[in-house]
């Protein structure tokens, strides 16, 4: 059941939600046990927010925490729910939100690549609070941020 949960959330990350193709996002992590995810995603002109500057646009920077701490909501939800039939799974993916979100912008979003991780902070049947940060390939961190979320 837990292989078949992450290949299940995978597929809806990567498959059902087109934003994230358009921001080329690759997951690296789903760990079951912890909640901890993890994404990358390549720099690219369709992300830049300041031309000037080519740096990352703020919004791009929001997005990836919140989808990087959704991953880590869903797999609260799969551990949760570790009973139910994965098409009961697929139901509560569909119906799950963010709720609240908090971004501290700490640097200009410059780099090639970029790397973002969550971590479950807290997990009860239906709410989810998650830390992320957001860094480029050099470690250093562009951004943080904490997210609260409804799972189905």
């Amino acid at each position: 059941m837990k292989n078949a949960a992450l290949e299940q959330i995978r597929s809806y990350y990567l498959e059902l939600l087109p934003f994230n193709k358009v921001l080329g996002i690759a997951i690296d992590l789903l760990d079951y046990d912890t909640g901890n995810a993890q994404v990358g995603f390549p720099m690219k002109p369709e992300l830049i927010g300041n031309s000037a500057a080519g740096i990352l646009h703020g919004g791009v920077t929001a997005a990836v925490l919140d989808l990087t701490g959704g991953l880590s909501a869903l797999i609260s939800c799969a551990r949760y729910h570790e009973k139910a039939p994965l098409a009961q799974l697929n139901k509560r993916l569909t119906a799950s939100a963010t709720i609240d979100m908090r971004v501290d912008y700490l640097r200009p979003g410059k780099g090639d690549a970029f790397v973002c991780t969550s971590r479950i902070v807290r997990a009860g049947s239906r709410i989810v609070v998650a830390k992320m940060a957001l860094s480029n390939l050099q470690k250093v961190c562009i951004a943080t941020g904490t997210g609260t979320y409804l799972i189905g």
